[in-house]
């Protein structure tokens, strides 16, 4: 039941899918019937919720508009009712400022038959039709090395060039377009990009198309034109853009108690760490330079200062001096954007682990009732389906092929299961209500093998008239129903080289294996750097030395499923493994690891996570031989850990 406080105009407000839009009137909000949806007059103001529902999750986008003429009152009641609004829908709308003239793509997209802007208002009467049929069309470039960012451009061939990569968002349509020389973090970051557009902004509706330079379909021809000859775009340019990328934006924890804003910079440069954004805060990040401000409203933050979100982002502009059309974005925990989340080097979202990384939880948009996986069940409870992406419990018919430049190969039955980095594979998977095609896409697979991969993915779908549905699946990203696939086999994933007859090489000599069940209780092993980095306590590792030898490693918080991976995996090696529990290692077993050079290992057992670090100071020839980029990556998780550490 709302609060008597909140406008009668907010009766209904989000209870169903679609756009409803109020129009502020005498400072009062008045629906606009669906009919007059995209017409708004340049001296009024009007609050716009898009509401999306799919069972018990819902998501809201509400803006507030403002007419290049409308009073200084009437952009006061707007945002003074879009805070209101938020109120009445707990906290949990992405909230946006809109100016005429510099709407932004996702507003625009509402108003299918464009948006007219009409001149006079509420005072001057309806008259005189001026149309502005804006399109929700927009260009995305992607670019950096080391700090890759996604910058709006113009939707033009001018902005494109051979070293970068580029998302057209058609809207049912994201085309992720890559310049024959861009580099492999701007092809990551760009699939990010797509996805979080994909998911957050689409709702999952829209189609992602990978293109590379020079295979354009004739769709974007369409849209952009003939294509002319495109400039070549330089390493130096990269590392440039890395500086630039770097101080594009910065981050400041906003303080609203005393009645009056305060700011305290809490980082001057990005990419910034998730453990900076805090519960209990509110955060500007400042995004100037492109004309963007986000506030981030912790879900724990005084309800104050996240009722003056939107006030506080308009007085920091105005003391910035950025310009007035300078888009506002408040984003309640939970709720981020994926321009937002691209400024974080190391975002997770709820129920999402990078490879298999400890899972970081944020608040939910909607309360769902957390049902605990039994596979015994699974035609029983679709609820219980549905929440860990589980379409049945896997026991179809499935095919495998792997990709090679003469097309599809058969994968040898009892090898099922056991991936290589160096491959792509495409597994088909039948069952009574239909088909599905996985794509899997190994890390360190060659550009015309994951070319190949969906083409050939396509190919076979039209084989099957065109209706199973298609999932592309990274290296280290697999969904649970592909694991559950293998019947009683792991899922094995050798971190590069190949399965094919020919071009094999040899094995390292000493090689390390990760184990690990998921909540579907399905177990996965990968292999991963001979590292004691590598280690933590929820998982098992099976360490291969040469001569078929090696050691089991089980941590404390391993389960006996895990255990049998560890069995399982040593056999398919042909190694003969002593077990080591953690904590009762020799002290040779510590010795060697000083020989792999180790710094230390990451214990996450039970609900705390402590950080253990051997300091090792050494000089050897087998020292680990990570580029500065992967041991990043390390070193961010450290310092996760150690802020949990700490708390």
């Amino acid at each position: 039941m709302a609060p008597e406080r909140h406008p009668p105009a907010f009766e209904g407000a989000g209870q169903e899918s679609g756009l409803q839009v109020w129009r502020v009137e005498r400072l009062e909000l008045v629906p606009v019937p669906p009919s007059r949806h995209g017409d708004f007059f340049v001296g009024d103001a009007y609050l716009v919720l898009h509401t999306v529902r799919r069972g018990a999750a819902v998501a809201y986008r509400l803006h507030y508009w403002l007419g290049k003429e409308c009073t200084q009152d009437e952009s006061t009641a707007a945002a003074i009712f879009t805070v209101q609004l938020d109120d009445y829908l707990g906290g949990k709308p992405v909230q946006s400022r809109e100016i005429q003239g510099y709407e932004s793509n996702e507003f625009v997209s509402y108003f299918k038959g464009g948006i007219k802007y009409k001149a006079g208002g509420v005072a001057s009467g309806f008259n005189h039709v001026v149309t502005n049929d804006l399109s929700a069309q927009r260009l995305l470039h992607i670019k950096g090395r080391r700090v890759v960012r996604a910058t709006e451009v113009p939707l033009t061939w001018a902005s494109f060039n051979k070293g970068d990569c580029f998302i057209i968002d058609l809207g049912n349509e994201i085309y992720q377009w890559c310049g024959s020389s861009c580099n492999k973090y701007e092809r990551l970051k760009a699939t990010q990009v797509a996805v979080g557009i994909r998911d957050n902004e689409r709702n999952g509706r829209s189609r992602l198309i990978t293109v590379e330079e020079g295979s354009e379909p004739d769709e974007l021809i369409t849209v952009l034109g003939e294509k002319p000859e495109l400039p070549e775009c330089s390493d130096d340019d990269d590392e440039m853009a890395d500086i630039a990328n770097r101080k594009s934006a910065k981050l400041y924890m906003v303080s609203d108690a005393s009645g009056s804003m305060k700011l305290s910079v809490v980082a001057e440069e990005n990419p910034f760490s998730m453990a900076m954004l805090l519960s209990e805060e509110c955060f500007i990040l400042d995004n100037g330079a492109a004309r963007k401000i986000f506030v981030w409203k912790g879900k724990d933050a005084n309800p104050q200062e996240r009722k003056a979100a939107m006030k506080n982002a308009e007085t920091f502009v105005q003391q910035m001096n950025y310009p007035a059309n300078t888009q506002i974005q408040v984003l309640p925990e939970g709720g981020e954007t994926p321009i937002f989340k691209q400024f974080f080097k190391d975002w997770k979202d709820k129920d999402q682990s990078d490879g298999f990384g400890k899972v970081y939880v944020t608040e939910r948009v909607a309360k769902i009732e957390q049902i605990e996986f039994d596979a015994t069940k699974l035609h029983e409870s679709p609820q219980m389906a549905a929440q860990h992406n589980m379409i049945d419990d896997g026991s179809g018919k499935v095919q495998i092929w792997r990709v090679e430049s003469s097309g599809r190969v058969p994968v040898e039955p009892e090898t099922y299961g056991q991936f290589y980095g160096g491959d792509c594979y495409i597994i088909l998977y039948t069952y009574p209500k239909g088909q599905i095609i996985y794509t899997w896409q190994g890390a360190c697979a060659t550009k015309d093998e994951l070319t190949a991969s969906a083409f050939l993915t396509v190919q076979l779908d039209r084989s099957l008239n065109d209706q199973a549905v298609q999932i592309r699946v990274s290296q280290g990203k697999e969904p649970p129903h592909l694991l559950s696939l293998f019947k009683n086999k792991p899922l094995t994933v050798y971190k590069n080289g190949t399965s094919k007859k020919e071009g094999q090489k040899p094995a390292p000599p000493t090689r390390l294996f990760q184990i690990r069940r998921n909540l579907m209780s399905v177990t996965r092993i990968a292999e991963v750097d001979v590292d004691a980095m590598s280690l933590n306590s929820n998982d098992a590792f099976v360490l291969k030395l040469p001569n078929n030898t090696g050691y089991t490693w089980v941590g404390k918080g391993v389960n006996k499923e895990e255990e049998q991976g560890a069995q399982y995996i040593a056999s398919v090696l042909k190694c003969q493994t002593a077990k080591i529990n953690e904590g009762q290692e020799p002290g040779w077993f510590e010795a060697m690891l000083f020989l792999m050079g180790s710094c230390g290992y990451t214990a996450l057992y039970g609900n705390t996570a402590e950080m253990f670090f051997t300091i090792m100071y050494f000089v050897s020839r087998t020292i680990c031989s990570l580029s500065p980029f992967e041991n990043l990556t390390q070193h961010f998780r450290m310092e996760i850990y150690l802020e949990l550490a700490d708390a």
